[in-house]
């Protein structure tokens, strides 16, 4: 596993141990980082530097899915998770020893030691990650020292201070250590056995346990499978503070938390393989609807943004899930509530100018940010927005169906229809959709692949709109070697590295993947899903991916791209089994 890319976590955890290299070698090695929200500007907590005989020394490293190894003249680290709140470091070798930087950036983050004399332990308190740890030696024998200088800087100012804390053997054969992650307070550490190879044993069947739920894949793209189980497995942290359910996190390297249509992709994933976990996905934002029927663009354990509403892909992602599995009754009512609720926060609050017709008011409302459709910082009327609201309403007279709600079932298609009249009428402009300016009506000249996302309800469209859709998004200006570009290859705008002016993404492939199969265009779609799971298996995981090249492009360990091809690796196999 390249740690450069791919931290080692467990589930559940806020820790994670990644490599990182820097242009300043003083700076390039392993650092243990954390996952809390509020940690993105400082999430390094500890620098660990292997040393012998008290010297730094020059190490290789090796890692998979459970422990990281560091090697070096005459002796090992090695470490592992023993739970989602300790780690295990354990030192082999003559005089081999370890240095803990604990990275302070200001003042009152420092470490102090603590305990009786021959068994002391240290707590780090890591203010710039709200946030503290514990470390100590188990198995007696070890020698704990720290080293701190503070200087005289205001405390509200960044510092140039020093902390670490030196672990070495006093008899010079090896050592034990325990790194606790502590939330609150403080803690001493418990008295019981600790072994590295029973914790790493642990481990092991912890992910083995998770990966044993996986769908089948195809021969060819099962390691892959694997390395996708391990970016989602390893990026779920625990409830704490806003977070009501077990998480997954966007990514363990940038983006610590989840965000309101992220979220959808990785239920999809996860509906029929953990049923459980695949609810909670969902419900983990919806804990939080508030009462307009908005719910969080975003949520960590320790921060909920407001500020952008995403799209609302809700209805249309619980309808997949119920292809996989089946919702109890109350759960039933619970997602009639929220999509309905979310409903009509769009039709009430995005439609300032009470057309009918709902507004983005930002690209990031969008989901797809600095689209092109957005260039010129206008309120747009987009159609894939509509197209989703659409979506919503069918699926609400689908679960409304199923509560024996004759009545709502009639009401919401008679809304779906209405809705999509509206969207033909507003949107189609020589059979394909177009944005358009809120405040003019002017259609918006672009080639971006956003108002296409509207192939979704293609199948409740003209034959001769959805004809010339699939065949834009088939036509070589969108689908490349790798799958679906998000502006147009030959576009004046397109660019290989510019989030949504170009690249691959997950989420909007699976869409348009669904879409054409909606339109019954069978082979298009496992023709684009394979391309997908192609890129994936050549280029990892990335946020996106450049559309002519198929580079992975930002965050390396993205979940939703995992989770897009965990589910596109299984419908291929079902497709050609």
């Amino acid at each position: 596993m390249d740690i450069t890319k791919t931290p080692l976590s467990y589930y559940g955890s806020y820790m994670a141990l990644a490599f990182q290299e820097h242009e300043e070698a003083l700076k390039t090695g392993l650092y243990l980082n954390s996952l809390r929200g509020k940690s993105r500007s400082h999430m390094n907590v500890l620098k660990l530097i292997p040393t012998v005989s008290g010297a730094p020394i020059d190490y290789e490293y090796i890692a998979d899915y459970n422990q990281i190894s560091l090697r070096f003249s005459g002796g090992e680290i090695s470490i592992c998770f023993d739970s989602d709140a300790e780690i295990m470091i354990k030192g082999t070798g003559e005089n081999t020893g370890l240095r803990l930087d604990t990275q302070p950036v200001y003042n009152f983050e420092y470490n102090y030691l603590l305990g009786k004399k021959g068994s002391e332990y240290c707590i780090v308190n890591s203010y710039k990650n709200l946030t503290k740890f514990m470390i100590f030696c188990p198995n007696g024998s070890v020698a704990l020292n720290q080293d701190v200088y503070m200087d005289s800087k205001g405390s509200t100012n960044e510092a140039e201070n020093q902390s670490a804390i030196d672990i070495s053997s006093i008899d010079g054969s090896g050592f034990l250590c325990v790194i606790e992650d502590l939330p609150t307070h403080g803690g001493k550490p418990a008295e019981h056995e600790y072994s590295f190879e029973q914790s790493l044993e642990k481990s092991r069947k912890a992910f083995d346990d998770y990966c044993s739920k996986l769908p089948e894949a195809a021969e060819k793209y099962k390691d892959t499978q694997i390395n996708a189980a391990y970016i989602n497995w390893s990026s779920f942290v625990k409830p704490e503070g806003y977070l009501k359910r077990d998480t997954m996190f966007v990514s363990n390297n940038y983006f610590l938390g989840t965000w309101s249509w992220d979220h959808c992709f990785n239920a999809i994933a996860l509906a029929g393989v953990d049923n459980q976990l695949a609810w909670d996905q969902m419900a983990v934002l919806f804990d939080y609807q508030d009462e307009l029927g908005q719910i969080p663009g975003s949520l960590s354990d320790s921060t909920m943004r407001w500020n952008f509403a995403k799209p609302p892909v809700h209805g249309w992602a619980y309808t997949k899930m119920m292809e996989k599995m089946d919702f109890s009754t109350e759960q039933l009512e619970a997602i009639y509530r929220q999509i309905e609720k979310q409903v009509q926060f769009y039709l009430t609050y995005k439609d300032s100018n009470e057309d009918g017709i709902p507004e983005y008011h930002h690209g990031n409302d969008s989901g797809q940010d600095n689209s092109t459709v957005f260039r010129n910082a206008n309120i747009i009327d987009s159609p894939d927005l509509t197209a989703f609201l659409i979506k919503d309403m069918d699926m609400l007279a689908m679960a409304a169906e199923k509560l024996g709600k004759s009545e709502e079932k009639s009401y919401w298609e008679q809304e779906s229809k209405r809705l999509t009249d509206l969207f033909c009428s507003y949107f189609l402009v020589d059979d394909l959709p177009a944005a358009r300016v809120m405040s003019t009506g002017e259609v918006i000249e672009s080639e971006s692949y956003l108002p296409l996302m509207s192939l979704l309800i293609a199948d409740k469209l003209p034959a001769s709109a959805r004809k010339k859709m699939v065949e834009t998004i088939k036509s070589d200006k969108y689908t490349t070697e790798w799958g679906i570009a998000s502006e147009a290859v030959d576009s004046s705008l397109y660019q290989d590295d510019a989030y949504w002016r170009g690249a691959i993404w997950a989420p909007t492939t699976l869409i348009l993947i669904d879409a054409l199969e909606r339109c019954g265009e069978t082979e298009a779609a496992l023709s684009v899903s394979e391309k997908y799971c192609e890129l994936v298996h050549q280029n990892g995981f990335a946020e996106n991916f450049n559309a002519l090249t198929g580079e992975g492009l930002r965050d390396p360990s993205f979940t939703w791209t995992a989770s897009t091809f965990i589910y596109l690796a299984a419908k291929i196999q079902q497709a050609t089994a």
